[in-house]
């Protein structure tokens, strides 16, 4: 039988055996059909810092760590860590999204509902860090846009996780993040010293990890990772990285390349160690969040 990939392409168009070939060491993602060296990229357009709007400020907006934007069940989600939020003194409904729009101008969209989901897990207070996560959910259409587009395509409700996957199959384990030592303010003023503009760069940082054993610097509940390899350059200063997704790809081996969904980054240290929020907590958090 032929990989999904395989039967992708075949739905869509009839191919020759050299295109089939290669479809079957595809990943789908979004609708396309990528490379395992291109995965990363095309996720990155969702994968972006988290914002907050500061009202009245020559420095419309600020950023606290990483953030995912999916799509799930048709419903959109803005996807990052409760800690965020409270260690930058914000509020809910500060946190925006920007969007590039007509004539190189941006827009920035709040959220129309805002989940702090506490689990029943987390009641034992040494498996606290099991319900720091938020959830930020944008209607459809907002301010007569449609965020579609805006939102990657990925029902994390079914997607593999670490723990279905053995790990004999997999292949590698990814974040992307923001580092906030890699933000830069550029301000603009005019010739009385008066601000008229803040570019904000971001710089994004690919991290690859391995499981690995607790070790007294890991939280309970959490999943340990380790750098996959010692040689691999790592951010001087981790702050930022929270609320970082973890992916992964399977499946290589067997010709059946597969995108999978590990969790979200909520601590890390300057040795590259990170702790994860796993994916089936995740999940039970969107079901509470969507009334399943």
């Amino acid at each position: 039988m032929p990989a999904p990939a395989a039967r992708y392409w075949r739905a869509m168009t009839s191919i020759d055996p050299f295109t089939e070939s290669h479809a079957i060491l595809s990943i789908a993602v979004n609708g396309l059909l990528l490379k395992a060296p291109d995965v990363p990229g095309s996720l990155l357009r969702f994968v972006r810092p988290l914002a907050f709007y500061n009202e009245g400020h020559s420095n419309e907006l600020s950023f606290s760590g990483t953030s995912l934007r999916v799509r799930v069940r048709g419903r959109n989600l803005l996807l990052s860590s409760r800690h965020q939020l409270t260690n930058a003194g914000r509020r809910p409904e500060d946190i925006v999204i920007v969007l590039d729009v007509e004539d190189s101008r941006r827009v920035a969209v709040n959220p129309n509902e805002v989940s702090q989901a506490v689990l029943d897990a987390a009641s034992d207070p040494g498996h606290s860090d099991l319900a720091d996560m938020l959830l930020a959910e944008y209607a459809p259409r907002s301010t007569g846009r449609d965020l579609r587009p805006h939102f990657l395509d990925l029902d994390l409700l079914s997607i593999p996780d670490l723990r279905q996957t053995p790990a004999a199959s997999l292949d590698v384990i990814f974040t992307l993040g923001f580092p906030t030592s890699d933000t830069d303010y550029d301000t603009s003023f005019d010739d009385d010293y008066n601000v008229t503009g803040i570019d904000i760069v971001s710089r994004w940082w690919k991290l690859y990890f391995r499981q690995d054993q607790p070790t007294e610097w890991d939280k309970p509940g959490l999943v340990p990772l380790e750098p996959a390899r010692s040689e691999d350059q790592i951010p001087d200063d981790p702050d930022g990285m929270s609320g970082a997704p973890v992916f992964f790809i399977s499946g290589m081996k067997q010709r059946e390349p597969k995108l999978g969904f590990g969790g979200i980054i909520l601590r890390a240290n300057k040795l590259g160690r990170a702790n994860m929020l796993e994916a089936e907590v995740i999940r039970r958090a969107i079901r509470m969040h969507l009334g399943d």
